[in-house]
C-alpha cells in the first residue's frame, strides 16, 4: 500500500492554524501523519526546525519539498496551506492523482470566452497563455491554480521543482516574476496526462478554496455552499471535505490556541 504524509511550514500564527488543521483532521479520522517545518513544536505533528526562510512568493513550498520533504519515507507528500481544516476524513485521496505524478486542482480555464477578469498575478491573461505555449504547454484548455493542497509522487519531486524554476526564469525574462501558484500551474499542465481529471468541478469532494469568505470568520461547518469562478463568476455546489478556509484564519488561530497539548500524532 501507497504511503502518504501531510506537511506544510508554519512559524508564529501560522503554527496555530496548522494545529487547529491538524485538530480538524484527528477529528475527522484522518490517521496519516503530518510534518510540520516550525520555530515550534506542533502538537499532533512530527515537528522539524524551519530555520529562516524567504517566505516571498511562497516559494518556500518547493524548496523545502526538494531540499527535506523528499528525504521523508513516503511514497507520497502532500502539501496543505495553514488555513486549511477537514470538514471529513477524505479516504483515499491518492485517487486524485489518477496515474499522474502530480495533483492540484484545476481551478478555472483562463481562456473561457466567459472570462470577465484581465489578468492573474499581475500578468495578462493573454501573456500568460503566450509564455505557457512557449514553454511547451500544448493543452487546448490553460488554468489556473491556488497553491493551498498539492499532491506529489516521490520519484517526481525533482521534475515538479525543475519545470516550476524553469518557468519562473523564464517568466522573469519576460519581466513577470510570479509566485508559487503559476509554476505550480504550468508543473501540472506539464506532467498531467489528462487535466480533465484534476478540474475543480471535477475533484471538489475533495478540496476547494473559499476565497470569497462564505465562511468568514468563523470554522468551515460542512454544509455545501457555492465555489464562484474567479475568472468568469459562474457559481456550482461544492462539499468538499477539506476546506482551504482562506478567509477563516482568525477563528482558526484561535482553534489552535485552544487545542490540547496532548493532540495525537499517528507517528
Amino acid at each position: 500500500m501507497d504511503r502518504f504524509c501531510y506537511w506544510t511550514v508554519a512559524d508564529g500564527l501560522y503554527a496555530d492554524m496548522a494545529t487547529s488543521t491538524i485538530r480538524s483532521a484527528r477529528i475527522a479520522g484522518v490517521t496519516e501523519d503530518f510534518h510540520v517545518w516550525s520555530n515550534r513544536t506542533i502538537p499532533g505533528a512530527v515537528s522539524h526546525p524551519a530555520g529562516d526562510f524567504d517566505k516571498w512568493g511562497c516559494l518556500f513550498k518547493l524548496t523545502v519539498l526538494r531540499d527535506a520533504v523528499q528525504s521523508l519515507d513516503y511514497d507520497y507528500y502532500i502539501w496543505f496551506d495553514t488555513d486549511t481544516y477537514f470538514i471529513r476524513n477524505p479516504g483515499n485521496i491518492l485517487g486524485a492523482l489518477h496515474e499522474s505524478p502530480l495533483h492540484i486542482a484545476l481551478e478555472c480555464n483562463v481562456l473561457s470566452p466567459l472570462n470577465q477578469r484581465w489578468g492573474w498575478w499581475g500578468c495578462s491573461i493573454s501573456k500568460y497563455a503566450e509564455m505557457m505555449r512557449a514553454m511547451g504547454v500544448k493543452s487546448d484548455d490553460l488554468y489556473n491554480v491556488n497553491g493551498g493542497l498539492f499532491i506529489v509522487r516521490r520519484d517526481a519531486v525533482e521534475s515538479v521543482f525543475d519545470l516550476a524554476m524553469k518557468f519562473y526564469t523564464f517568466c522573469i525574462d519576460q519581466s513577470h516574476r510570479f509566485v508559487d501558484e503559476p509554476l505550480l500551474a504550468y508543473a501540472m499542465h506539464m506532467l498531467c496526462p489528462d487535466l480533465r481529471k484534476h478540474t475543480l468541478r471535477a475533484t471538489s469532494d475533495l478540496w476547494a478554496t473559499d476565497w470569497k469568505g462564505v465562511f468568514q470568520d468563523r470554522i468551515p461547518s460542512g454544509e455545501p455552499w457555492p465555489f464562484t469562478d474567479f475568472f468568469t463568476g459562474e457559481q456550482f455546489p461544492v462539499n468538499p471535505a477539506i476546506v482551504h478556509a482562506m478567509r477563516s484564519k482568525k477563528a482558526l488561530i484561535s482553534d489552535g490556541m485552544s487545542a490540547p497539548p496532548g493532540l495525537a500524532n499517528a507517528a
